[in-house]
């Protein structure tokens, strides 16, 4: 049992395997690849749960919350892996495009950062196909059925230090994501009724827990208990209902960041849900680097792709 928990930790503080299951990162990192990725290239974080591996069950540490120092930071370029923003249970490969502080745009699908194009990744590609969930497009934010993937209007990354105001004048759809990042309560409490803001999807909270009373923050005839910063029953005029710990909106003048945020997109642009869907990647999520292939297998005829193992994403 020693030995058992003992493994668990090193997965989860210094190397953990991958496989990779999508298209997204095609063809630099291919659907099927079986990766080794390394936790501690960024600052090995310690875990404040340790997950059990294949399940959504996690066991808590008690341990502080706490990062170490890293051997570098996150550049533009490099491939990280990370926790999913709306599920943490998730880890995701995408691609570093902006760092902190960095103003992103993308137009007719070329990217660029602080005004400069940003080159198409070496082996990266655009193929169109149905893989995009339904969910993650909403429309207040994003133009049709793909999304914005192609057009993309200028928007600044956030940094450890930014200030904002906390005004009607804001985009909550992209602040309260932050605020929950950060570590803060949000809700959302006007008469008898008390919403508490999650940036998990209702559909993964679903899975976890297998209630599907979860859905229920969107049928407004009962008694919400959850809703998502994208959810359309938050509306701009609603702004003076939200409390932060607790704290009235019109209380707070101003809210700093206190950790830096980065923009991450998948090598196979058309193919990815990424930051253009659900925004900006926190530092606390960030895990590692991939670091070698130790195996492949097609996953749609299960035949070993043996010219891969060893292979290096780059």
């Amino acid at each position: 049992m020693i030995l058992i928990i003992i493994i668990l930790f090193l997965k989860e503080t210094v190397v953990e395997a991958y496989i990779v299951p999508t298209t997204s990162m095609e063809e630099n990192i291919l659907k099927g690849d079986f990766l080794i990725g390394s936790r501690y290239i960024y600052g090995m974080k310690v875990p404040e749960k340790i997950w059990i591996p294949f399940s959504a069950i996690s066991i808590p540490t008690f341990l502080p919350e706490y990062r170490f120092p890293a051997f570098k930071q996150v550049a533009r370029g490099d491939v990280v892996v990370f926790e999913y923003p709306r599920d943490p249970v998730y880890k995701y490969v995408k691609r570093c495009i902006g760092i902190a502080g960095d103003i992103v745009k993308i137009e007719d699908q070329n990217v660029y950062i602080n005004g400069e194009f940003v080159p198409f990744p070496e082996g990266g590609k655009f193929i169109m196909n149905n893989y995009l969930s339904k969910e993650v497009i909403d429309p207040d934010i994003f133009l049709g059925r793909q999304g914005n993937k192609d057009q993309y209007p200028e928007i600044t990354i956030p940094k450890k230090g930014d200030s904002f105001i906390l005004d009607e004048n804001m985009d909550w759809k992209l602040v309260l994501p932050l605020l929950l990042y950060e570590g803060n309560k949000v809700q959302y409490i006007f008469g008898d009724n008390s919403l508490t803001f999650t940036n998990i999807s209702p559909r993964d909270i679903e899975r976890r827990t297998g209630d599907k009373n979860i859905y229920k923050e969107y049928f407004p005839s009962t008694n919400a208990t959850l809703i998502t910063p994208w959810s359309n029953r938050f509306k701009k005029e609603h702004i003076q209902y939200l409390y932060i710990n607790g704290k009235p909106i019109n209380e707070i003048e101003a809210y700093t960041l206190s950790q830096d945020y980065f923009w991450m997109m998948g090598d196979n642009r058309d193919n990815s849900e990424d930051s253009r869907f659900w925004g900006f990647v926190p530092k606390s999520h960030i895990l590692g680097q991939p670091i070698i292939t130790w195996f492949s297998i097609n996953l749609d005829n299960y035949i070993p792709r043996l010219n891969r193992i060893g292979k290096i994403p780059n």
